[in-house]
């Protein structure tokens, strides 16, 4: 489960986040931090501290480094972030999201990559690099949106077939936001996608 307080963490604890964080742990749920890199662009010490706020005020179990740019170039920024985040998050959860398949160095960052995140018409377009077949399928997740129910099972065997073992499907459209609200088929959705966080 992401947890995405304002865009990141937010100016302080608000116990009602507090409260289903405890209630998600019960439950046996991951509960993991968000947390935007602006593509690199934002400060290390500005997620550091973001970081360091996730696992104070919440108890998070690790944390989601969105917008991340997975090119060779970045690694070090990334890689600095990974240290961080197990020395902050002892046995920490790291998910990063480039929205497409990374340089394959980022798989040793991260536990998992979300390697697409795009329209259910673009991911019949993607294109999956060989080096995949190298890695587990829970290394990898899918959010596939503005998927009609009709394609449901379709988008999910694709995914699969891709060797991905996370996948979000919804019929909402990429803008202005795909997470707004949960599918309309959410309840076909649970039942067809075992929970693996």
């Amino acid at each position: 489960m992401l947890l995405n307080v304002d865009n990141g963490v937010g100016t302080a604890p608000l116990s009602h986040f507090q409260a289903l964080v405890k209630q998600a742990h019960a439950a046996g749920i991951t509960v993991l931090g968000y947390s935007s890199t602006e593509y690199g662009a934002r400060s290390i010490a500005s997620v550091e501290t973001e970081v360091k706020q996730y696992k104070e005020w919440y108890g998070v179990n690790g944390i989601f480094l969105d917008l991340t740019q997975a090119t060779a170039g970045e690694f070090s920024y990334y890689q600095q972030l990974a240290t961080y985040i197990r020395k902050t998050v002892p046995n920490a959860d790291i998910w990063l999201n480039p929205g497409s398949f990374p340089d394959p160095s980022f798989m040793s960052i991260a536990n998992v990559v979300m390697v697409f995140e795009g329209s259910y018409a673009s991911f019949l377009q993607d294109q999956v690099p060989s080096w995949v077949s190298q890695y587990q399928p829970d290394q990898f997740a899918d959010v596939i949106y503005a998927t009609p129910e009709s394609d449901f099972a379709s988008a999910v065997s694709l995914s699969r077939s891709r060797r991905v073992g996370n996948l979000y499907v919804t019929d909402l459209p990429g803008s202005p936001n795909p997470y707004g609200a949960l599918p309309s088929y959410w309840t076909q959705e649970a039942a067809a996608i075992p929970a693996k966080c």
